[in-house]
């Protein structure tokens, strides 16, 4: 058992995986009174299917709030020293939660972060991902830039840390968990890794998920973060400074050849410009998008890239 963790389940129109993403923390050793459901509006048959878990609270709010807002109300509800925030299509099996919670104990951690693989409709499984030992400005900049992120469904935090930094923030329409993630590093919260187990991070097509999330709301998370990052940098202390200012330079070319993906040239004239007063004076942010800009530009090759990525994931979900 693993009585010391709530679950907390953000839904929106999610009769169809619900059952799934409860059975699977109920097996993993969760208590059903430490696992909360909040329903994002009633729209389907979700509350049906939750009340046939005896045990597990479900909160159901009248109108859509999006989800960072379903997750603030079940961390104030959660009484238990750690909580997880598992995404209603996603699920956890093979001692994960167990090898979290260890690992937040053993090293009095702020959250720890565990395996995770991706899945889906029509695809087979994906390599397992599975978390290294890394400092905070490490950690921050492979998140950013080399996309060596971990989904909620490996994640699971202290629940009076997360408060502290003020939980999630319920403005972002996109992002939301690499904003939380990044906060936290530049916070100085501090990481567990653990190796045990496994989150599945599942791949299906709806009009309802959240990278369907306008050019606009892409834009806005990347200035938060940038933001965060950027003071954490200018706080921290040489050599390191300069080191990292570089690094926030590349996540700036990167998310540069984001804006100029999505037909907004103008931000990505602006990101190109701060990466170049950091000193990242490339057009690629890595080894591929270097070779690509040195024959394209940087605005065509960030449609090139962008159509190849788009082809490969609906060839993938066939």
């Amino acid at each position: 058992m693993v009585p010391d963790l709530t679950i907390v389940i953000p839904s929106y129109r999610s009769e169809r995986w619900v059952a799934r993403a409860i059975g699977s923390a109920l097996e993993e050793g969760t208590l059903a009174q430490n696992l909360i459901v909040v329903e994002d509006g009633v729209f389907d048959g979700t509350a049906d299917v939750v009340r046939g878990f005896e045990g597990v609270r479900l909160v159901s709010l009248e109108r859509n709030l999006g989800a960072p807002h379903a997750r603030n109300l079940g961390l104030s509800m959660a009484t238990t020293r750690y909580v997880m925030f598992l995404d209603v299509d996603d699920y956890v099996e093979n001692g994960l939660l167990r090898g979290l919670v260890d690992r937040l104990d053993q090293e009095s951690a702020d959250l720890a972060i565990g395996p995770w693989r991706y899945d889906g409709n029509g695809s087979e499984r994906r390599v397992l991902r599975v978390p290294v030992a890394l400092d905070n400005g490490e950690r921050i900049f492979r998140w950013k830039v080399s996309r060596e992120f971990f989904p909620p469904c490996c994640v699971a935090w202290r629940a009076e840390s997360l408060r502290a930094i003020g939980g999630w923030d319920e403005q972002l329409r996109k992002d939301q968990d690499g904003e939380l993630v990044i906060r936290a590093l530049t916070r100085g919260l501090r990481v567990a890794v653990s190796t045990q187990g496994n989150g599945v991070y599942w791949q299906h097509h709806s009009p309802h998920r959240v990278h369907h999330a306008h050019p606009e709301h892409v834009m806005h998370a990347a200035e938060v973060t940038y933001r965060q990052i950027r003071d954490w940098v200018d706080a921290c202390a040489a050599p390191a400074r300069e080191r990292y200012r570089t690094e926030l330079g590349r996540y700036c070319c990167k998310t540069a050849w984001i804006a100029y993906s999505r037909g907004d040239d103008e931000a990505g004239a602006q990101w190109s410009g701060r990466a170049r007063k950091l000193g990242f004076s490339r057009r690629g942010y890595n080894t591929s998008s270097a070779l690509l800009a040195a024959l394209f530009g940087m605005r065509m090759s960030s449609r090139i890239k962008t159509r190849g990525m788009s082809i490969y994931h609906r060839l993938a979900h066939r």
